[in-house]
């Protein structure tokens, strides 16, 4: 999720720079307000916006926009797809997640979120799920600039699954090689076979926001 909105990106490991495709099924990035739509209609947004804002900072305005945006994606028929995201997904220790606590304690007590009144909220509360390992909003061509502490992410739970969303597909699994040893140095050598694909397909289900109210 960290290059969600991002086509392709580099990504660096001991072997090497390598160079990672980020689109799906419409040949789009994850995040992006150009999903074009199998019934030839509007292209449709994921992208956390109300209709003036895009990428609005979580906090309660911003989750009214994501079921806001949730509310119009189609199904390849052009008819109202039921998708609703109950699980956001922060960086751990960020901006966005201690907010994203204290929106929860609201939400839990049908308190709106930083107010006083006696209106209930209009959201229900959500699972939060704290990643330490996310980086952070992908708006640079390297993942070595990816270091947002605002972007967070949404995914409708329920539909997880082999048709929507992020996808693994393991074509051969982890395995260690025999070892060798050198005959002069006796030194062991070891190595790891292991190839599968991960991306996504259909977005559906995903919606993401960088934080940056703009």
């Amino acid at each position: 999720m960290d290059a969600g909105w991002l086509t392709s990106h580099t990504y660096t490991d001991g072997q090497g720079a390598h160079t990672v495709t980020g689109t799906g099924g419409d040949s789009c990035a994850l995040y992006t307000a150009s999903h074009t739509r199998e019934d030839g209609g509007t292209a449709w947004s994921n992208i956390v916006n109300d209709g003036t804002t895009a990428n609005m900072v979580l906090d309660y305005p911003g989750l009214k926009a994501l079921y806001r945006i949730a509310s119009l994606v189609k199904n390849p028929k052009g008819i109202v797809f039921p998708v609703n995201p109950d699980r956001i997904m922060v960086k751990r220790g960020t901006t966005a997640a201690f907010r994203a606590k204290e929106i929860l304690g609201a939400l839990k007590n049908n308190k709106i979120p930083g107010e006083f009144s006696n209106d209930g909220a209009a959201i229900e509360a959500f699972e939060l799920v704290e990643n330490p390992f996310l980086l952070g909003t992908g708006d640079a061509t390297s993942t070595t600039n990816l270091s947002s502490a605002t972007d967070w992410h949404a995914v409708d739970s329920s539909m997880i699954g082999p048709e929507y969303g992020l996808q693994y597909f393991e074509s051969f699994p982890a395995r260690l090689d025999d070892q060798n040893i050198v005959y002069k140095t006796k030194e062991i050598q070891y190595s790891v076979m292991h190839a599968y694909a991960y991306g996504h397909n259909d977005p559906r289900i995903n919606f993401g926001s960088t934080g940056a109210n703009a």
